[in-house]
This record gives C-alpha cells, sequence and structure tokens, in this order.
C-alpha cells in the first residue's frame, strides 16, 4: 500500500478507536492501536515518495533518519509500552502516557503533512 491518502485514512480511524479504548479505561488496546496509529503515519510519510515499508526495522530506521529526535523518543515511548501495556496494563499509568505521546506524533505528522488528521 503505497497510497498516501489511505494511510492517512487508516490512521485516523485507528486514533478515534484508540481514544474510545483509553476512554473505556482498555488500557491494552490502546497499546495495540497506538503502535498501528504510528506505523500508518510513518506509511503515509514514504508514501509520499511511492514507497512502502513492510516492516518494522525499515520503519524506525526511516524514522531515525527523516523525524527530529523528540519525535522518534514519542513514537519508541508508544513503540516500547506495548509489552508493557500487553502485561501490566491495567492501571493506565502506561496508556496515559501513550496517549500523551501520540499526541505529539500526531501534531508533528499534521503540520509535516498540512493535513488535519484528528
Amino acid at each position: 500500500m503505497g497510497d498516501f491518502e489511505k494511510h492517512i485514512k487508516i490512521a485516523k480511524e485507528k486514533i478515534g478507536a484508540t481514544k474510545e479504548a483509553f476512554a473505556k479505561k482498555n488500557n491494552t488496546v490502546v497499546g495495540d492501536l497506538a503502535i498501528k496509529v504510528v506505523e500508518q503515519l510513518v506509511e503515509a510519510d514514504i508514501a509520499r515518495k511511492g514507497e512502502h515499508f513492510g516492516d518494522h526495522k525499515s520503519r524506525h530506521a526511516y524514522s531515525n533518519k527523516e523525524f527530529p529526535e523528540k519525535i522518534n523518543n514519542s513514537m519508541r515511548r508508544i513503540w516500547f509500552a506495548y509489552g508493557d501495556l500487553g502485561y501490566d496494563g491495567v492501571n493506565g499509568k502506561r496508556a496515559k502516557i501513550v496517549m500523551e505521546n501520540l499526541e505529539i506524533v500526531i501534531k508533528f505528522f499534521e503540520a509535516r503533512f498540512g493535513v488535519k488528521i484528528q
């Protein structure tokens, strides 16, 4: 899938679902979905160049090269929270950190793309 618009559409859908899961305190789901949002936004970025990644390693390498350190740090907090939320996600603290960092990532990509994502 190298279609920018399609990736944005998917990201928007997953952002909505992530926010709903957080509101319902479905904290482990927040981690699952937030990772997918970030993946779609990175894929949207590379799709603007007519390319596509199919694996996490390529996305991480591209992100480290293309995006500012602050954004990469926020993306890492989302990616690496996955295990914590899967095993110890019931208290909501990690989910809140994920949501805060997801907001930073979304704002960055909205400015980068000149498109409202949420």
